[in-house]
């Protein structure tokens, strides 16, 4: 399974999966920096947020470590848990930065990231 994403933009994983995020339609005219945070419910930031440099092309990938993911912790007591997530795209040079928006819904929708608790430990 690794991770899903649905038609809007919210993803699905295993705590302590890597995974694959690839995020599209970014501006091709410059090489900007693109970032990738998670926040639980109380708006707290889980882990470093990750940057790539999109080298003029329309889309990046991310590539989320096990390591990384495994901060996503569900409580014994829980199912799963849901935490939020959000794309900025940044130029340093000229100071834009530009929040992406993803869904039917636009800045009403929350993108999510439900985590599944870890079945097995690996590697």
């Amino acid at each position: 399974m690794a991770f899903t994403t649905d038609k809007n933009g919210n993803i699905t994983l295993v705590q302590g999966d890597s995974g694959r995020i690839t995020v599209s339609g970014i501006k091709t005219d410059k090489n900007y920096t693109v970032y990738f945070g998670i926040k639980d419910k109380k708006r707290k930031t889980v882990g470093s947020e990750l940057s790539v440099n999109s080298n003029g092309m329309s889309s990046v990938i991310f590539e989320l470590t096990g390591d990384y993911t495994d901060l996503l912790t569900v409580p014994k007591n829980k199912h799963f848990e849901t935490y939020f997530y959000g794309i900025k795209v940044c130029d340093s040079v000229s100071g834009f930065e530009d929040t992406l928006v993803f869904g039917e819904c636009g800045f009403l929708n929350l993108n999510t990231i439900t985590v599944f608790p870890k079945k097995v430990e690996g590697i």
